[in-house]
């Protein structure tokens, strides 16, 4: 295969006459250049997907509506970290609390207990590393006076999202029953690979990349048949579906009215379609 060239450096200045060329209205030169200096080209550009084909921008598109749109997808990973990070906090503590009821404070060190022994021994090797890295106070505590035995409560604070997900997915099936059942009331299978797309979502929002329109590459939300159609599997609207499910219903209703508000004050820019969400969405999701 034969490859491209690597594409050739360009200043600011030259950045901005591609746009023009392009057919890209420019409201003022001069603060363009400074978004420009502030903004990396290549990730402002990602929101003026929606207002181009082939290369050409569609008419009456600004450089002031791409700008908006960055200043909305801002706003929106910041209340989406808010509600993953409740999701976690939160099942940190329902998992902790069953897996250390059923298997003892140390459980989580016997491969018995789960299914692989191979990721259970990665999971374990991983935990080692978090321990030795941390200044946490809590840490050093349990180094000092515990000789460095961390009860499942006290290591699981260390545990990143993905590890969270990976955990839950490698325990036994008996046990992920229990909790998906009665905790979320949905299956174990449902469940994990909502802690697996939740993980790509806080992701994708904790290392700034945009989620507005976006199409998540990671084989979609399993949603029912009836909402297929007017929820996009594959786009942030999915993860609503997610939300609904797992969070409390007055943090949801929360959540929802924030982002409904966020949504009305960009309105001159952003669309619901975008985000995935078609004709009827509100039966299955408000």
């Amino acid at each position: 295969m034969e490859h491209k060239a690597p594409k050739i450096f360009k200043t600011h200045e030259e950045q901005l006459d591609i746009l023009k060329k392009r057919g890209l209205h420019i409201e003022d030169d001069n603060e363009a250049l400074l978004i420009l200096k502030r903004i990396n080209y290549y990730r402002l550009t990602g929101y003026m997907l929606v207002m181009k084909e082939n290369d050409k921008f569609f008419p009456e598109s600004s450089f002031q509506q791409a700008v908006r749109m960055y200043e909305f997808d801002e706003k929106l990973r910041r209340i989406l970290l808010g509600v993953v990070e409740y999701i976690e906090v939160s099942f940190r503590a329902k998992l902790a609390y069953y897996f250390s009821e059923t298997h003892e404070p140390l459980g989580y060190k016997i491969s018995e207990n789960f299914k692989y022994e191979s990721t259970h021994r990665d999971f374990l090797s991983n935990l080692r590393d978090k321990i030795n890295q941390s200044r946490e106070l809590f840490v050093k505590h349990h180094k000092t006076q515990y000789d460095s035995q961390f009860p499942l409560w006290v290591a699981v604070e260390l545990f990143t999202m993905g590890m969270l997900s990976k955990f839950y997915k490698n325990m036994k099936t008996e046990d992920q029953k229990t909790i998906a059942k009665n905790v979320f009331g949905i299956s174990p299978g449902v469940l994990s690979q909502n802690l697996q797309l939740i993980t790509i979502l806080r992701n994708t929002c904790a290392h700034y990349s945009r989620v507005y329109n976006k199409r998540f590459s990671a084989g979609g939300v399993k949603l029912p048949k009836k909402i297929i159609g007017n929820i996009d599997k594959d786009k942030l609207a999915a993860f609503f579906y997610i939300f609904k499910n797992m969070l409390p219903e007055i943090e949801w209703k929360r959540f929802f009215h924030e982002f409904n508000v966020l949504v009305e004050a960009f309105d001159d820019v952003v669309k619901y379609e975008h985000m995935g969400f078609y004709e009827g969405w509100q039966d299955y999701i408000n």
